[in-house]
């Protein structure tokens, strides 16, 4: 269970970077305009989906 549980950690991690980072600057290379709102509600969404896997990881090691 330890492990799933950090391999849960690990993608939760992976997403932040991807998703706040990376997918930001490339929708800007494609051409699409994103506003302020627009680049901080990707920051929002990838730090969410850490914090989620996070507590589905802190569940999966209290069973």
């Amino acid at each position: 269970m330890e492990v799933l549980a950090v391999v849960l950690v690990m993608i939760g991690i992976i997403a932040v970077r991807v998703i706040s980072f990376f997918l930001p600057d490339w929708k800007a290379i494609k051409g699409e305009y994103l506003s302020e709102r627009k680049h901080l509600g990707y920051s929002v969404l990838g730090i969410g989906i850490l914090l989620v896997l996070f507590i589905l990881s802190q569940l999966i090691l209290r069973l």
